[in-house]
């Protein structure tokens, strides 16, 4: 069964790294873009009036989406992988994010793309939406592209250069919000035959008060790590059928994961969902990776994507 990754496309700047990303992640995978665009539905009633004005809303939607097919068709196609399968779709709805998570559901989608500006602290997705409007129940991960990623990605080759499978990591702290995160990544490496790496992070210097000598402080460090390895070891091993690459890394784990990515072409980090509707609740750690890491950042929302990347 083919897979499908949706890309939420409004014609702005972030838009065309979403649309590079989303057709990255198309081809990697096998799978088809469905590239989407929302518009408000029944913005003014039922007058003759109105009428009109819905017309040329959804007129302003199409013509957007050309804009879609255009960046597209510039991208050109790899003699060495099958024809990308792309579809285009204006859609009336309340809002982007319900737009995308009903399309989300009907497609069984593997994930939705959009991509991120950035005003100051906060991160604006789509057409204002805050992150967690469009991870709030959204029933598979999301992949947000960071501003600039079309014009650096041109070509949607991998860090590594054109044929070369993806580099997907993993940030992981062997919470359940991780392991779903892990799982979900291991999913989409074996779908785009990718090199998965799980990487956890250790900062000996939290929660240690004098007096100690150097010599304690070294010795509870060394514990931290080797019961860090020992998690991630254990989470690893139940990975069948997968090479993966697990890293401890000493420092901030926000700093030393941002670092990181900088080597990377995907990071995966998990997100707590609480209640029936898997609302995301980022801690502080997916919040710096989604604002500030060197490449795009796919959160998985728990509880998410149950059977979606397969």
């Amino acid at each position: 069964m083919t897979s499908t990754i949706i890309v939420g496309f409004d014609g702005r700047n972030h838009a065309s790294d979403a649309l590079a990303l989303g057709r990255l992640l198309a081809l990697t995978t096998r799978s088809r873009l469905v590239v989407a665009c929302a518009y408000p539905e029944d913005p003014l009633g039922e007058s003759g009036a109105a009428a009109d004005i819905g017309r040329s809303v959804r007129e302003d939607a199409e013509a957007v989406l050309e804009k879609a097919r255009a960046e597209v068709a510039a991208a050109g196609e790899d003699p060495a992988t099958p024809p990308l399968e792309v579809e285009f779709h204006a859609i009336a709805g309340a809002a982007p994010s319900r737009v995308l998570h009903e399309l989300a559901e009907e497609r069984t989608a593997a994930a939705i793309v959009v991509g991120a500006t950035h005003h100051g602290a906060a991160v604006r997705l789509l057409t204002g939406s805050t992150p967690e409007r469009v991870l709030d129940g959204s029933p598979c991960p999301v992949a947000v592209a960071p501003e600039g990623y079309a014009a650096a990605h041109a070509r949607a080759t991998p860090l590594a250069g054109p044929g070369a499978p993806l580099q997907i990591a993993v940030a992981f702290d062997d919470s359940p919000e991780a392991a779903n995160a892990l799982a979900a990544a291991a999913d989409f490496a074996r779908l785009a035959g990718g090199r998965l790496r799980v990487v956890t992070a250790v900062n000996g210097a939290v929660g240690l008060y004098p007096p100690l000598d150097p010599g304690a402080y070294a010795e509870i460090a060394d514990l931290a790590r080797t019961s860090a390895r020992e998690r991630l070891d254990a989470a690893v091993a139940k990975l069948d059928g997968l090479a993966v690459d697990a890293a401890v890394l000493d420092g901030d784990p926000a700093n030393v994961l941002l670092e990181d990515s900088e080597h990377d072409d995907l990071l995966f980090t998990g997100s707590g969902g609480k209640g029936p509707f898997r609302r995301v609740l980022m801690g502080s750690v997916s919040t710096t990776l989604l604002r500030e890491a060197a490449c795009p950042v796919v959160i998985v929302p728990r509880g998410s994507g149950e059977g979606a990347s397969s």
